[in-house]
C-alpha cells in the first residue's frame, strides 16, 4: 500500500470509527435502561440477559475463521450489516421480550464479530514504529463520538424527544442510520483494496506462545461485566437513576477517556507490554475495590442523592470505566508476539471468544453474588482478576 493510499484509508477508517461508536453510544450504551424500563427485569435476570448478548463472542473465532477469505474490510462490512439489523428490529418494531433476544443476538454478532477486525486493521494502517500511538489516536476517536452519543443520550431522555416507551426507539434508529453509514464506507475501502487481506487457512488457531494473550483476555470477559453490567446497575439500581443521569457519567467518562487513550498509546510504545500490563492491573485493583467499598455502602442504608457518598459513587464509577482504555494493550501485546501477521486477526478473534466464554460463566454468578452475599464482592472479585495481567507480564514470552 502507497503512503498516499494508506492516509487515504485511514482517514475513511476513522469516519467509520467515528459511525460505530456513534452508533454504539445510542444503542449499546443504553441496554440497562432498555432492559430496566421496558421489561422491567430484576438483578438476577440482568445477569441471565447478558447469555444471549454475550454468547455471540463465542461464535467470533469460528467465524473469522470461516469468513477468512473474504478478508477483514468485507467481513466489517457483513458485521455492521447484522448491527443494522438488530437496530431496525428494536428500534422500528417493539418486540416482545422473546423476539428483542433473538436480535439482541444478531445485533451482537455483528458487534462481536467486528471487535477484532477493528484491532486488524487498526494496526495494519499504522506508521512502522506508532503502533501504539495509533491505537491511541483510534481509540480517542471512538471514545470522543462515544461521548457525543451520550450528549444526545442526556439530551434527549432529559427532554423527553427520546423515550423507551414510544413505538419507535429513536437512540436505536439513529443508531442503525450511523452503522448504514459505516457499511457503506468499509464497502468503499474493500473495494478499493488492490488485495484481499485474507487469512491463510480457515483453521482455528491455539499457540502456547499466545497463552499471554488468552489470559489476559479471559481477566477481561470478567472485568468488562463490571463497565457494561454491574456498575451501571449500581447508578439504575442502587441509586434509582435513569437514562439521563447514566449518560451524563458517560460523557464525564468519554470525555477523560479522549484525553487519556492517547496518552496511552504513547505509553505503550514507550514502556512496552510488561509495565503497561503493571499498570493496568494496579489501575484495575485499586479502583473496583474502591467502587466495591462504596457500593456497599451505598446498599447498607439510607442515601440522600446529594450526599458526599453519591458523589463518591458517580466519581468512581467513571474511573471504573476508564479501565477500559487499556484494552489496546492487549491487541498491542498480540500483534508484538505473533509469529506471522496472518495469524493476528484469528488469535484476536479466539481472544474474543475467550474473553466471552468468561463473560457467560461471569455475568450470572456476579449476579447471583449480588444478591446472596453483597454488590460489594462482585467488585472485588472483579479486582482480583487483575492478577491475570500481573501473570501475563511474566510470562516467558520472548517480546518483540
Amino acid at each position: 500500500m502507497t503512503e498516499q493510499k494508506r492516509q487515504w484509508a485511514v482517514r475513511v477508517f476513522v469516519a467509520v470509527l467515528a459511525l460505530t461508536a456513534l452508533a454504539n453510544g445510542l444503542g449499546n450504551n443504553i441496554m440497562s435502561n432498555y432492559f430496566n424500563e421496558v421489561f422491567h427485569i430484576d438483578s438476577v435476570q440482568r445477569g441471565f440477559i447478558e447469555v444471549p448478548r454475550e454468547s455471540p463472542g463465542i461464535l467470533c473465532m469460528v467465524l473469522v475463521a470461516a469468513l477468512g477469505f473474504l478478508g477483514n474490510l468485507w467481513m466489517s462490512v457483513a458485521a455492521q450489516v447484522l448491527v443494522l439489523v438488530g437496530f431496525i428490529v428494536m428500534g422500528c418494531m417493539s418486540p416482545s421480550y422473546g423476539v428483542m433476544l433473538i436480535f439482541l443476538f444478531v445485533q451482537s454478532l455483528g458487534m462481536h464479530l467486528f471487535m477484532p477486525l477493528n484491532d486488524a486493521i487498526s494496526m495494519d494502517l499504522a506508521e512502522r514504529g506508532q503502533v501504539g500511538a495509533t491505537l491511541g489516536r483510534f481509540k480517542g476517536v471512538n471514545t470522543l463520538f462515544n461521548m457525543l452519543a451520550a450528549v444526545l443520550v442526556f439530551v434527549g431522555f432529559r427532554t423527553g424527544f427520546f423515550s423507551f416507551h414510544a413505538r419507535t426507539i429513536l437512540p436505536f434508529v439513529i443508531g442503525g442510520i450511523a452503522t448504514a453509514g459505516a457499511v457503506v464506507l468499509l464497502a468503499l475501502m474493500a473495494m478499493s483494496s488492490a488485495q484481499r487481506d485474507s487469512v491463510k487457512n480457515h483453521k482455528l488457531l491455539f499457540r502456547k506462545r499466545y497463552m499471554p494473550y488468552y489470559m489476559v483476555t479471559l481477566a477481561y470477559g470478567c472485568q468488562k461485566r463490571i463497565r457494561i453490567v454491574f456498575a451501571p446497575w449500581v447508578i439504575i439500581n442502587l441509586l434509582g437513576q435513569g437514562a439521563d443521569t447514566v449518560a451524563l457519567l458517560t460523557i464525564v467518562t468519554h470525555f477523560a477517556g479522549t484525553l487519556a487513550a492517547p496518552v496511552i498509546g504513547r505509553m505503550l510504545d514507550k514502556l512496552g507490554v510488561k509495565k503497561m500490563l503493571w499498570i493496568e492491573a494496579a489501575y484495575i485493583a485499586a479502583t473496583f475495590s474502591v467502587m466495591g467499598l462504596l457500593a456497599g455502602m451505598l446498599a447498607g442504608g439510607a442515601f440522600d442523592l446529594g450526599s458526599a457518598l453519591t458523589w463518591l459513587v458517580f466519581g468512581a464509577y467513571v474511573l471504573c470505566i476508564l479501565f477500559e482504555q487499556f484494552n489496546m494493550v492487549h491487541s498491542f501485546m498480540m500483534r508484538s508476539i505473533a509469529l506471522d501477521p496472518s495469524e493476528v486477526t484469528r488469535t484476536l478473534s479466539v481472544g474474543v471468544s475467550v474473553d466471552h466464554v468468561m463473560a457467560i460463566i461471569a455475568s450470572p454468578v456476579m449476579g447471583m453474588v449480588w444478591n446472596g452475599w453483597g454488590v460489594q464482592y462482585v467488585f472485588y472479585l472483579a479486582a482480583l482478576s487483575a492478577l491475570f495481567q500481573v501473570a501475563a507480564a511474566h510470562t516467558d514470552t520472548n517480546w518483540k
